[in-house]
């Protein structure tokens, strides 16, 4: 683990004291091969569009890995991902339809997740069940609860399971994590997350039969039963609640989880409140271009703030985030940082470097051949803390008022109509086990 990084939810000595019974597993799970210490990892890359070409890169340029095969529902997707493993590797993958599939093969060591948000949770809880290693997108789950079932299923069957909130692995946001525990800025009483990102109207579209080769059954998947339309399916799914998690849950998880991170939270809130709207135009989707959520912790506030629409920066920063204590401010912009001090803002420390893509990769690695779990930058927990705070802005918008919150058990006692939120129901067979 690169010097400084901090797993505010979980050390060591904790790690293994929770993992319980599951850390007896951590060799050999059931259902993988008994890999040698010379053998290549094998991985299977599930959805294989968008983010799923990026974790082919990933595994493809590590020398101990081997993308072994690609999973999606889109055949008409294989052909050029097919040529970019074999560009890399000279070796062609095998294509696979189904993703039960996968998790049936014992070959597979490693399965690597970058699915639509709905299908995360499930295929996780699948894969470790399998006995396979987990590289999951961000965010790690479709709700909260679902996100806390991963959790206990990588405890369970002793896996290593890796968030891909890859701003853990990034060396500038390291330093700047460094710097607000040095206390220069005192106690920190704000941290903001932005997603000024822009998002055009997705338009109106009709319902359609799905193009050939598309397996839209699977595709769906635990969503509910609809019929095929473009404005749901590749990418604008984001926009819609069956599937996505809004902004705040796409681009917005990697400020959330450095603005948890930086504060130094490894708990939920006990009260969440958020407001907002698609605003300046009138589309299909469902989810707001325009939202700002406060968190409210017991000694500091943490805010977040979603424009999809033109607007200005804040110091610099429309994607990153913002931390102020009693001397000053710290600003993070993608993989660099600098701090404003005193009243007047004068400019002191700075940092940062290049991003962090494939060494959030290569860390999973490593702690998949050393069978450590806890030297992940991201391990799941974390993955599930900063996606659970996502889920609860969410909530909060979606019923229209403040929610209290138990961070213990995990739910809103007082407030059915917010709890009912936190899960969802499952589409038989694709169905989250109560006990996994």
């Amino acid at each position: 683990m690169p010097k400084g990084v901090v797993m505010s939810g979980v050390n060591r000595r904790t790690f293994l004291a929770g993992a319980g019974a599951g850390a007896a597993a951590l060799a050999v799970g059931r259902g993988t091969r008994a890999a040698g210490p010379n053998d290549r990892i094998r991985v299977a890359v599930v959805g294989i569009r968008g983010r799923g070409g990026s974790h082919i890169d990933g595994f493809s340029n590590h020398k101990d890995t081997e993308v072994a095969a690609l999973c999606d529902v889109d055949a008409r997707l294989f052909g050029e991902r097919v040529k970019k493993v074999e560009s890399k590797t000279g070796k062609a993958p095998r294509i696979v339809g189904d993703l039960r599939r996968v998790m049936d093969d014992k070959e597979i060591d490693v399965v690597s997740i970058a699915t639509p948000d709905h299908w995360h949770a499930l295929a996780a809880v699948w894969a470790c069940q399998a006995g396979k290693d987990v590289y999951v997108e961000k965010p790690v789950s479709h709700d909260l609860r679902e996100g806390r079932k991963i959790v206990e299923a990588a405890r369970k069957y002793g896996r290593v399971v890796q968030a891909g909130t890859q701003s853990r692995s990034a060396e500038g946001v390291i330093e700047a994590i460094e710097f607000l525990r040095s206390g220069k800025l005192g106690p920190l009483y704000l941290a903001r997350a932005l997603c000024y990102k822009r998002r055009d109207s997705i338009g109106h579209k009709a319902d359609a039969a799905a193009p050939d080769g598309v397996d839209y059954n699977l595709w769906l998947g635990p969503a509910p039963e609809r019929p095929f339309n473009p404005n749901r399916f590749h990418y604008e799914w984001h926009w819609f609640w069956d599937y996505g998690t809004a902004d705040l849950g796409n681009q917005g998880v990697h400020q959330m989880d450095i603005a948890r991170w930086g504060l130094g939270k490894a708990e939920l809130p006990t009260r969440v409140q958020s407001s907002g709207g698609r605003f300046g135009y009138k589309d299909d989707g469902e989810t707001p271009n325009t939202q700002a959520v406060a968190f409210r912790y017991d000694d500091c506030l943490l805010e977040f703030e979603v424009r999809g629409l033109p607007t200005n920066d804040e110091k610099g920063v429309k994607v990153g985030n913002l931390f102020y204590g009693p001397e000053g401010c710290l600003a993070i912009n993608g993989s660099r940082w600098a701090t404003y001090l005193g009243h007047k803002d004068e400019p002191g420390p700075k940092g940062g470097g290049h991003g962090a893509e494939q060494s959030h990769f290569d860390n999973f690695v490593k702690a998949v051949q050393a069978r450590k779990p806890e030297t992940l930058h991201a391990e799941i927990l974390e993955g599930h803390l900063s996606s659970a705070l996502c889920h609860l802005g969410n909530v909060a918008y979606r019923v229209g008022r403040a929610v209290e919150f138990d961070p213990k058990a995990e739910s809103c006692p007082h407030d059915s109509e917010a709890d009912a939120l936190l899960g969802r129901s499952y589409r038989p067979p694709f169905v989250m086990p109560q006990s996994v």
